[in-house]
This record gives structure tokens, C-alpha cells and sequence, in this order.
């Protein structure tokens, strides 16, 4: 088996965990298989196949979750903040130092993760809504870091963890959020020429690792304090990856 054709079902495996968590959670899938694509692709490569799959994602979350959508808080607060915070991060992209970037980013989620999971373990519960002066920063900041490597989800996961309570209603809202981010993203990307036919077959022949991902996460249900834990533990664990393999590449 050619090392092309191995990489290729490694990326299909890494995508079953990455959309079962997204299905499962409303967040993650490419930022996980991000971390663990890279291993095997380049990022002008992988990052634009990722993109295109996860538009399939978020449509298939938007049909299933459509009526729980929280379209007030998406539309008046989580939606300007983070599209300013993405074109902010589009815009940077060629010039950030994208280490430096992803170190703060996996710091960051880690904090916050740990953070919230002694919470919930001292209080039993989640915590409430951020504070307004703490809301629009965090927002904005995932979007920049949407912006610069489709992986905003974190900060904005943060955000919307706190802030809505209902399993239901986070998935939907986010996954309208993740729809109309990522669209606009891919034609960013198709337009500057990063994304291509080549980025579209990468993303087909490995569309069965995504299937598989979708259907096993479908049938996944967690109460709201297993979904809690379940998703500042994922965050945390990103975190970690995120920032190991920057500061491997920081040394080296």
C-alpha cells in the first residue's frame, strides 16, 4: 500500500472521531482533525478539504437541530461579533505568526477548560452567562482565529457553553453559526486560489470517513451535565494537542 493511499484512510479514521464529536457536541471536527491531519498533509492541503466537509456537517446539523436555534442570541450578539473577528483574521492571515497564534489559542482553551470542568465538579452545575465585558472579546476573538484556521470553534464554544444551557438549542445555534462562517470562508479560500478541484478530491475520497463519523454521532445522547463535562474535556484535550505540536514546531 502506497504511504498516498495510507494517508489518505488514516485522514478517513481521523475524520469518523472528528464529525462524531461534532455530531455528538456541536463543535470540533475540524479542529481536531486539524490537529491530527497535520501529520499527514499540509496545511494549504488539508485545510481547505476540511472546510468543505464541515459545510456538509453544519447543513446536516442545521436540518436536524433548526428549530432549537436560539436566533436572537445568534443574530444580535454571536453572529456581527464573530464575522467582524473572521474578516479581521482572514485579512491577517498571510502576516500572524500562526505558532505564536496556535501556542496562546491552546493555552487559552486549556485554561478555560479546566477552569469549567472544577466548576461543574464543586457546583454540580454549569456556570451562567459570561459578563457582557468579557462576552464580546471571546466572540471576536473566534473569529479571528476562524478567520486565520477555521478553528474558532473553542472561543465561541466558550461563549455559547455558558450562555445557553439546552443541549439542543447550543447544537442548533451553533451549527447555523459554523454554516454561514464556513461558507463565506470557503469562498474566501476558493477566490485566493488556496481552495481548488485538487482540495475537493482530497475532500471525496475521504467523505466515507465523514459518513460514518455523522451516523455514529447521531446516535449518541448525553443529559446536560454529561454533555458539559463531556465537551470542556474535549476542549481541553485539543488544547493540549494544539499546543504540544506548536511548540514542537517552535523548537524546531
Amino acid at each position: 500500500m502506497s504511504p498516498e493511499i495510507t494517508n489518505i484512510l488514516l485522514l478517513a479514521l481521523i475524520l469518523v472521531l472528528a464529525h462524531m464529536v461534532e455530531t455528538t457536541l456541536g463543535f470540533g471536527d475540524t479542529i481536531i482533525a486539524l490537529a491530527f491531519g497535520l501529520f499527514l498533509f499540509p496545511l494549504e492541503a488539508l485545510l481547505p478539504a476540511l472546510v468543505a466537509l464541515a459545510i456538509l456537517q453544519s447543513t446536516w446539523l442545521v436540518m436536524r437541530w433548526h428549530r432549537q436555534v436560539n436566533w436572537r442570541l445568534l443574530l444580535v450578539t454571536i453572529l456581527p461579533l464573530a464575522a467582524l473577528g473572521m474578516i479581521a483574521g482572514i485579512f491577517i492571515r498571510n502576516y500572524a505568526n500562526e505558532t505564536v497564534l496556535i501556542i496562546v489559542l491552546g493555552v487559552f482553551i486549556m485554561l478555560v477548560s479546566a477552569v469549567e470542568l472544577i466548576g461543574l465538579y464543586i457546583r454540580k452545575s454549569a456556570a451562567g452567562p459570561l459578563p457582557r465585558y468579557l462576552a464580546a472579546p471571546v466572540i471576536v476573538g473566534g473569529g479571528i482565529f476562524h478567520g486565520l484556521f477555521a478553528t474558532g470553534g473553542p472561543l465561541i464554544v466558550y461563549y455559547a457553553g455558558r450562555e445557553i444551557r439546552e443541549p439542543q438549542a447550543f447544537l442548533g445555534t451553533l451549527a447555523v453559526l459554523w454554516l454561514i462562517l464556513n461558507v463565506v470562508l470557503y469562498a474566501t479560500m476558493w477566490i485566493a486560489g488556496s481552495a481548488n478541484l485538487q482540495s475537493l478530491q482530497l475532500a471525496a475520497v475521504v467523505l466515507p470517513g465523514f459518513i460514518a463519523g455523522v451516523a455514529i454521532g447521531s446516535f449518541i445522547k448525553v443529559k446536560e451535565m454529561t454533555f458539559k463535562t463531556l465537551t470542556w474535556s474535549v476542549l481541553f484535550i485539543v488544547g493540549m494537542i494544539q499546543l504540544i505540536r506548536a511548540l514542537i514546531g517552535f523548537i524546531h
